[in-house]
């Protein structure tokens, strides 16, 4: 039996999952008026973290709702270098001098850290309330309801399940079975002192004379990679070394999973001694095998809705998980702003789904194929499912001019607005309406 709408202009909201993207939910629907409670199973205790990238179309975001990016220690994103693994030769370099005049924003990176805590301080302060250490069991999409693993039930008007890749409340929601599960991939990764790095001979030359930016290296013949890009006021720099998963490695289950710097020294084959000597600085090193998850049928069901990694894990490639679940959060405060007795949850999280799925669906697909090697004409199957521009996103090296402007220029707020002009319209939100990427509409490509 399904239960009834809300007959308030305010809606009894709940979280699940209070990570970047629960907290975005938490921040969007109270600034559109209505009351909050998010469930997290963790405590908050000894989070280390690591770092994240926030593209333009994020920070704007961010920007709307009084996030302030010098309390966070930003640091920005100046330029993209790939150098060769071997000899440590630039092979390309790209700049982004007019990343804010062409966007509207800069492209920086946060320590995950610090990132949480500013954004866990908008939520509180905007009157949001966080039970740590409530593990959420189940959810009932059409009854409302949140079930907590100690058995209290809670019923709400709204849920936004923002658990992550490994949410259990998936299927539930989107009623078909949707399993992640892990790639042939890991990823060490680590946080070491700048300081530390450019007072070493070795590993200096990586970064001396340069400006703030991403530093890669990519060995074709064994698929390992290096990503490193700096943090925290320009303090940190993170490193991510991805390889092929070895067997002891297989059951990591968590982010934190402790390895050893011989591990990273044993899929180095073919780099610069730079590389290693980059790993024998780490104080810690973590390794976790990467998710992923096929795209889902649907974000929505009922009375609830998917955001974040929880809706579309993706690789880094693009550096886009966490803007896009920026854009999420944003969505939801348009399309539950102004909020009246007689309008319903389940029709607009409908209209939600046919807003935001199409630009989530294709920004995931083409960050998980640059890592997977996916042939071109098999991932043009599947974007042409959600939309039928132009495909730059799939030939060019991330972040290049075409990536920027497919991507960079959105505005979640805008769109969501003129999806609203729809909201009684019957079937909801006409094909060719909101501009997806690049300036063009699914129809209009």
């Amino acid at each position: 039996m399904g239960s009834k709408e809300a007959t308030s202009t305010v809606l009894q909201c709940g979280i699940v999952g209070a990570g970047i993207a629960g907290l975005a939910a938490a921040i969007a629907l109270r600034r559109a008026g209505h009351e909050i409670d998010l469930y997290e199973k963790s405590t908050f205790k000894n989070e280390i973290g690591a770092a994240i990238t926030i593209t333009p179309n994020g920070n704007l975001v961010l920007d709307r709702w009084g996030f302030d990016a010098k309390r966070a220690r930003e640091t920005r994103k100046c330029q993209t270098r790939l150098v060769n693994p071997a000899d440590l030769a630039e092979v390309t370099k790209l700049t982004f001098n007019d990343i804010a005049e062409q966007y509207g924003h800069h492209f920086n990176a946060y320590h995950r850290v610090d990132m949480h805590e500013e954004m866990r301080r908008l939520a509180q302060d905007a009157g949001a309330k966080i039970h740590l250490g409530h593990p959420v069991d189940d959810v009932d999409c059409e009854r409302g309801t949140i079930k907590l693993k100690g058995g209290e039930t809670l019923k709400k008007d709204l849920i936004v399940v923002a658990d992550g890749i490994s949410s259990g409340i998936v299927d539930a929601i989107t009623g078909a079975h949707c399993p992640s599960r892990k790639s042939p991939y890991s990823v060490y990764r680590t946080l070491i002192p700048i300081d530390r790095l450019m007072a070493d001979p070795l590993t200096q030359p990586l970064w001396k004379n340069q400006e703030s930016g991403f530093c890669n290296a990519m060995n074709m013949q064994t698929g390992t990679g290096c990503m490193t890009y700096p943090c925290r006021d320009d303090t940190l720099m993170n490193f991510a070394y991805f390889h092929r998963t070895k067997p002891h490695e297989q059951d990591n289950d968590s982010w934190h999973s402790r390895s050893t710097v011989e591990d990273v020294l044993e899929v180095l084959d073919g780099f610069h001694p730079a590389f290693a000597a980059i790993a024998k600085h780490a104080d810690i090193m973590n390794c976790y095998v990467v998710g992923t998850r096929d795209v889902l049928p649907c974000m929505n069901g009922g009375k609830a809705v998917l955001i974040g990694d929880a809706a579309h894990a993706m690789m880094p490639t693009h550096a886009m998980g966490g803007s896009m679940c920026l854009e999420d959060a944003a969505a939801l405060e348009v399309l539950f702003s102004k909020w009246q007795p007689t309008d319903s949850v389940s029709a607009r999280l409908n209209l939600y789904n046919q807003l935001r799925l199409p630009r989530n669906a294709v920004t995931q697909l083409a960050s998980n194929a640059m890592i997977w090697f996916t042939p071109l004409a098999e991932l043009q199957q599947e974007i042409r499912k959600y939309w039928d521009g132009p495909l730059q996103a799939t030939s060019v090296p991330p972040f290049s001019k075409p990536i920027q402007e497919f991507w960079f220029g959105y505005d979640a707020f805008a769109a969501a607005e003129k999806a609203m002009d729809f909201k009684d319209a019957e079937g909801g939100l006409p094909d060719g309406v909101v501009e997806h990427f690049g300036g063009r509409t699914k129809e209009s490509g």
